[in-house]
């Protein structure tokens, strides 16, 4: 998760942005397991940019945009954020620019100044974030994309007569489990889109200039985020996901199991062989799902839990899915006791972040940064106080022994935990098996079935591609 080193750096990040960027660094990298960039190559520090995101993170998504450009990234906000007491002093300190919302003002909006002062970051060859949907939103979509980053890049352009040479970069945000702690997330840089063309293209008509070069972006987004159009597709899709991974394992595939890149690649792919199942056989379609709803409601009854709008699985082995069963006995007996250990001095942080969760109840776009802020303050703070009961029962070397402990024990009974609900072995897949043993096995006999349609499906989508065309 190193930020990409451009062709030739434009601008020193201040001392505050450099400061930040290395704190935010180690949060990141203790929260998600891996951050994949791809297209990298697209960020070019001799050039004047704008990063156009999809935006399904809240502020978890500039953070991690600010740790991927070398360059200090000038990050348009919407201005009832410089109102917050601290926050909006942190903004304005690191040169955000405060844009005002028809929504937030009754439709009413001045944004010269806005305008005026991203003309002054491009001019100078530095680089802006821009969320252009407008808001953060927990769909797997990417919405409407507003105008205004297409504006500010015309904008720029057209004052400096078309000599610029602005690009829009489309960044492509792909969190495989969102809020969820140490799941993965692929960035994806598209292809930049030089504005200087659309200045050229429709020179004497400046909103058609606006309307092109919005319309292009929002098709790049649309190829590099995970776009699903019904919302209620997503549970469809997300369990149709896990199903073909279950398929590709059986035919030997992903050996050692995905990146997230070629994950969100494989969602897509499913995405796109859904559409074509909806055009050439919408009755079939709609009959597989209702038989993917009634499975994941059935799921739910059992207290085994529905698939979520996610495209990485907590079910899935964090070792790649490979391991014989052997192995993972082996692994679970002999780990059992580290998991506890790992368990026991995690569980007061825990049940305490679960249960202000519970009270907040925050958006499910926003569950990510609630739980990184609070959890780094609740595990942080109680770690440190049992570390000094520790230490003034036991002895300093002891107490510095437990501290380090902490981490790497709660980390491995993370591990322990994934492994055991892959293979059922929690309390509520027993208590499953007890009470409704018929019914789960109705369960796993209709997966099985559910996989074996699909992979008949999928047989069918691939042999209409291009012979040439990759394996889904």
């Amino acid at each position: 998760m190193e930020p990409v080193t451009p062709t030739a750096p434009s601008g020193s990040p201040s001392r505050l942005y450099r400061g930040l960027r290395a704190t935010v660094r180690g949060a990141m990298k203790a929260f998600y397991r891996t951050i994949e960039v791809t297209g990298g190559e697209h960020l070019r520090g001799d050039r004047p940019a704008i990063l156009a995101s999809n935006h399904p993170n809240s502020i978890i998504d500039p953070l991690l945009l600010g740790l991927l450009e070398r360059r200090q990234v000038a990050f348009c906000a919407r201005d009832g954020l410089f109102k917050v007491p601290v926050f909006g002093r942190i903004l304005r300190s690191v040169g955000a620019i405060p844009i005002s919302r028809p929504t937030d003002h009754a439709g009413k909006v001045d944004n010269q100044g806005a305008f005026a002062a991203a003309r002054e970051v491009l001019s100078g060859g530095g680089v802006i974030s821009i969320f252009p949907e407008g808001r953060t939103h927990h769909n797997l979509k990417v919405h409407q994309v507003k105008t205004g980053a297409a504006r500010i890049a015309l904008d720029a352009e057209a004052a400096a007569d078309g000599a610029l040479d602005v690009a829009i970069v489309p960044v492509g945000l792909n969190y495989l489990v969102r809020q969820a702690f140490r799941s993965d997330v692929h960035v994806a840089f598209g292809e930049p889109i030089p504005v200087a063309e659309f200045l050229e293209q429709h020179a004497t008509d400046p909103r058609g200039a606006v309307r092109a070069l919005t319309a292009r972006l929002e098709d790049a987004l649309r190829e590099l985020a995970i776009h699903v159009e019904e919302d209620e597709d997503e549970r469809i899709i997300a369990q149709v996901t896990s199903l073909i991974v279950d398929i590709r394992a059986e035919e030997g595939l992903d050996a050692g199991g995905q990146t997230p890149a070629e994950r969100t690649a494989l969602v897509r792919r499913i995405v796109d062989a859904y559409r074509w199942l909806q055009d050439v056989d919408p009755d079939r379609t709609s009959e597989l799902r209702r038989r993917l709803q009634h499975y994941l409601d059935e799921r739910g009854a059992l207290g085994l839990g529905g698939e979520s709008p996610a495209l990485q699985h907590r079910t899935e082995a964090v070792r790649g899915g490979d391991a014989s069963w052997r192995e993972t006995r082996r692994f679970l007996i002999l780990g059992a006791p580290v998991a506890a250990y790992g368990i026991l001095n995690s569980a007061l942080p825990y049940l305490i972040l679960r249960g202000l969760l519970s009270v907040a109840d925050p958006r499910r776009d926003r569950q990510a940064l609630f739980k990184l802020l609070t959890g780094a303050a609740l595990y942080g703070g109680l770690w440190g106080l049992q570390t000094i009961v520790v230490a003034g029962a036991l002895g300093p070397g002891v107490g510095v022994v437990y501290a380090a402990s902490l981490p790497t024990s709660a980390l491995f009974s993370l591990r322990y935990m994934t492994e055991a609900r892959l293979h059922r072995l929690t309390l509520s897949g027993i208590r499953a098996w007890w009470e409704h043993g018929d019914r789960l096995e109705n369960l796993r006999r209709e997966r099985q079935q559910l996989r074996d349609a699909l992979a008949e499906l999928r047989e069918r989508y691939l042999a209409q591609l291009a012979p040439s065309a990759p394996g889904s």
